[in-house]
């Protein structure tokens, strides 16, 4: 049978062949309706309909319909940061103290930004590293290092080899496919090589000191659930060295290798070329005498944390959480006020281009006596919401999020231990699975065995115990039609777990503890999200080398962004695939970053002007229709020199 389509003849599948002419005809259909809305510019000299209609039509006149904005060509930071961002510092020449030149000059003195200046220094490079910190004050956040197959990992330790290739699948399906692929294939191939350097020269008893996460892991456990994997393992500076000598110890075998540290510094303004496609350094302030100094270097690396104590850039930004907290004012405890991102969005510079991540507030993970236990989750209402299993807190807690009200609860049998020993490990669940962890989490249980509807707090949290569903429903102090949801809900998860699949949100029923045998346990949580985290992950959109992009999303020739300076990481929030992630991320990224910068012709990966210049048209594929087919003449918007062509970075 010969199948006929427009005078096309389509192949023994149904497939119709692609000519130029097809093409063009599927695509005329989109190009039409976007023009019939006044979309498409260059199509003919007069203004567009939804010009003309915001102007002529008193219908839309009255409905209030807005007329285009008319941001086009306008960078990033005119249009994000518009009333908050403000514009660069005026410094004097003659304001300026000293001038120091170097090959590489790195803002901030942290995880990132230490381990690019050890990493360049040790290849040979002069570095110079500006942080804002005294030096008799410094101190680094966090405790945990999140990183894949180190020999601390696998030898010492004993920990069975991850796979990358699993890894960076799962990784991307957490972010929806935005993260950027480079920056995660080093990490997923190279962040265990960055753990070993950073404790070389830790003595053989301060490695023992290093504490892995969710190791060892009980027997038969499997670390596949729900299609997700348990990255146990991460390494925790919980002895000896904490993590801020960590940072200090790295520091020092920095400054042996040649780099120079200037502690009490803040860096206010970068030094670049008039359109802001080139950077050549940067313009600190001493904290102490208000003088200006002035750094030269090939490169210079934006480490100077996030922008967690600046509320205007954490709204913008973070918008997620911003709305989730229904316009509160977004705050962080990391305290950093984003100075490296604004620093660079005022030349140019775009950010991550997402809902923007942070570190916890924009999802719901309610944490009992247990920790985030993925038990059956019930919102306020008494119902279950989602695969309480699903990808950890991220994909999950997501979905918590966005229930009604300031309420859930969480519900399960005698069966505790069972349940407790079988989590995914990752952020927000268990830490330790050891027989002290058993036993106080036994204690808990059995503390509320008694205690009816006045609960018990041993854990710091209420927990209420029950010989029936219908006495523990009471006790949590549900309304009649609530408790008959809650219970209909165990109901469906019971025969869930019986029947094998779970129909209802798809969770897999072998980690689907039946809830039958009594004494049932309950916890009734606030529900808190929005407004603030331990710090914002998102910062300034980068390539896979670390470069800044610019007007065009070309590189800002010699700016690069690390560590929580730099989006890429966590496009869609904190990932909570493995715990330390964050940290680990920026102690693999600075390394690599260090390493390159050390070792390559960064230059050649960036290109001022137009870089696209002696494309030839045939070659334009997919950039845009040629002239005179829907896409304007020639050097107008569509066609050649419109938006398909290169504008080198160049700010328009």
């Amino acid at each position: 049978m010969t199948n006929h389509r427009n005078g096309d003849i389509a192949d023994g599948r149904g497939r119709i062949p692609l000519s130029r002419r097809n093409f063009l005809t599927g695509a005329g259909a989109i190009a039409l309706g976007a023009a019939s809305a006044g979309m498409i510019a260059g199509c003919s000299p007069q203004e567009s309909a939804a010009a003309r209609g915001a102007a002529d039509d008193p219908a839309m006149a009255a409905t209030g319909a807005a007329a285009p904005t008319g941001n086009e060509g306008k960078t990033m930071g005119e249009v994000l940061g518009a009333g908050w961002l403000g514009e660069e510092p005026e410094i004097a020449a003659d304001a300026i103290v000293s001038v120091t030149d170097a090959d590489i000059i790195v803002c901030g003195a942290g995880h990132a930004g230490t381990a690019v200046a050890r990493r360049a220094s040790e290849l040979g490079k002069k570095v110079v590293v500006v942080e804002m910190q005294p030096e008799e004050t410094f101190s680094a956040l966090g405790n945990d290092i999140g990183h894949l197959n180190s020999s601390w990992q696998l030898d010492r330790v004993g920990i069975p080899k991850y796979s990358v290739v699993d890894f960076m699948n799962e990784y991307q399906m957490y972010a929806a496919g935005r993260t950027q692929p480079t920056l995660l294939s080093q990490f997923a191939n190279r962040s265990g090589e960055a753990l070993d350097w950073f404790i070389d020269g830790y003595t053989e008893q301060e490695k023992d000191e290093l504490i892995p996460l969710n190791w060892p892991v009980v027997d038969g456990y499997n670390y596949k659930k729900n299609g997700f994997t348990s990255y146990v393992g991460t390494c925790q500076f919980g002895g000896s060295v904490g993590m801020t000598d960590a940072v200090k110890r790295s520091q020092e075998k920095a400054k042996a290798a040649g780099a120079q540290f200037i502690y009490g510094q803040a860096a206010v303004r970068l030094v670049h070329n008039e359109d802001g496609t080139e950077v050549t350094g940067v313009i600190a302030q001493d904290s102490g005498t208000g003088e200006y100094h002035q750094y030269n270097g090939d490169a210079v690396v934006l480490a100077c944390g996030d922008i967690g104590s600046n509320s205007a850039m954490y709204n913008a930004i973070c918008r997620e959480n911003y709305e989730l907290g229904e316009y509160k004012d977004c705050a962080a405890m990391s305290g950093r006020d984003g100075s490296g991102i604004a620093m660079a969005m005022r030349i140019g510079a775009k950010v991550e281009i997402a809902t923007g991540g942070d570190m916890g507030s924009h999802a719901f993970i309610p944490l009992s006596p247990m920790e985030g236990i993925e038990c059956l989750w019930l919102n306020k209402y008494g119902e279950r919401y989602c695969n309480e299993a699903f990808g950890g807190p991220l994909l999950s807690g997501c979905a918590g999020a966005r229930e009604p009200g300031d309420r859930a609860y969480l519900i399960w049998g005698a069966d505790w231990k069972e349940v407790f020993l079988n989590q995914l490990a990752g952020h927000l669940a268990p830490k330790e699975w050891d027989e002290e962890t058993i036993a106080n989490v036994q204690a808990t249980m059995e503390a509320a065995v008694d205690s009816g509807a006045e609960g018990d707090d041993t854990s710091g949290k209420f927990l209420y115990c029950a010989d029936t569903l219908e006495e523990l429903c009471d006790f949590m102090g549900m309304e009649e039609g609530v408790k008959a949801n809650a219970l209909a809900a165990v109901e469906a998860w019971n025969a869930a777990h019986d029947k094998g699949e779970d129909t209802e949100f798809g969770r897999d029923p072998e980690t689907m503890w039946p809830i039958s045998q009594g004494p049932f346990y309950g916890y009734p949580c606030g529900k808190r999200v929005g407004g603030g985290s331990l710090v914002a992950t998102s910062g300034l959109l980068v390539t896979g080398r670390q470069q800044v992009q610019g007007q065009g999303f070309e590189p800002i020739k010699g700016l690069f962004a690390c560590g929580n300076t730099s989006g890429g990481r966590f496009p869609m929030g904190y990932n909570g695939i493995m715990n330390g992630v964050s940290i680990g991320m920026r102690l693999c990224l600075g390394y690599t970053l260090g390493e390159f910068l050390a070792t390559e012709d960064f230059n050649r990966y960036c290109t001022l002007g137009s870089g696209n210049a002696d494309i030839k048209q045939s070659d334009k594929g997919m950039q845009g229709p040629p002239p005179g087919e829907g896409g304007g003449a020639a050097g107008a918007p569509g066609g050649e020199g419109g938006p398909g062509a290169s504008t080198g970075g160049a700010p328009a």
